[in-house]
C-alpha cells in the first residue's frame, strides 16, 4: 500500500513539474488576427513572441500581440543596453488597463507611476520612454497604427487601447 502511494505521489510530482514549466515557457500573449488578405509572409511576425518568464511582466488580459522588437540591440550607439518591446493592443478602456497595473506594480515592488504620462516604470520616472528600464505604458489606440495594418477589421474597430511593454529578459 506505501509503495502504491509513494509511487502515486510520485507521478504527481512529475505531472506539476511539467505543467508549470509549460505554463512558464508559454507565449506571452496571442497575436492579433490578421485579416484573410495579409501577406503570408508579414515581416514584423518572423519575430519571436517571448515567453510569460522571459518578459516578467503580466500582460494584459485578453490583449493581443501587434509587434515585438526585433531581437538585436544598439549599445553601441546609446552605450547601454536597449530592453525589447512587447506592443499589446486590447478592446478595453485605458482606464481598466491602468487599474489593473495599478494593482500590479506598486511602489513596495520598485514601480512608479506618472498620471501625466500614463507609464509605469521600474525605478525613476525620468527614466520613462529611454528604452533602458523596464516600463509599461498606456496609450489610446484607434487602429490606424502601422503593426495594425494587416489585422482583421472586426479585431482593430474594436481597440481603445495600446500597452506598450519595454522589459529586461529574465533568461
Amino acid at each position: 500500500m506505501m509503495k502504491k502511494k509513494s509511487a502515486f505521489l510520485g507521478i504527481i510530482l512529475i505531472l506539476s513539474v511539467f505543467t508549470v514549466q509549460s505554463i512558464a515557457q508559454s507565449p506571452f500573449a496571442p497575436w492579433a488576427k490578421l485579416s484573410t488578405d495579409a501577406p503570408k509572409n508579414i515581416s514584423g511576425r518572423k519575430f519571436s513572441v517571448p515567453t510569460k518568464d522571459e518578459v516578467g511582466i503580466p500582460p494584459y488580459p485578453g490583449a493581443f500581440i501587434s509587434s515585438v522588437s526585433a531581437p538585436s540591440t544598439d549599445t553601441i550607439k546609446y552605450k547601454q543596453e536597449v530592453l525589447p518591446f512587447v506592443n499589446l493592443v486590447t478592446s478595453d478602456i485605458p482606464s481598466n488597463v491602468i487599474a489593473f497595473y495599478k494593482r500590479n506594480f506598486t511602489k513596495a515592488k520598485g514601480w512608479n507611476y506618472s498620471e501625466e504620462f500614463r507609464t509605469f516604470v521600474k525605478g525613476d520616472l525620468e527614466s520613462a520612454g529611454t528604452g533602458f528600464v523596464p516600463s509599461v505604458a498606456i496609450r489610446d489606440e484607434s487602429g490606424d497604427n502601422y503593426d495594425l495594418v494587416y489585422v482583421d477589421s472586426s479585431v482593430k474597430s474594436k481597440l481603445k487601447t495600446r500597452i506598450v511593454i519595454t522589459y529586461k529578459p529574465t533568461k
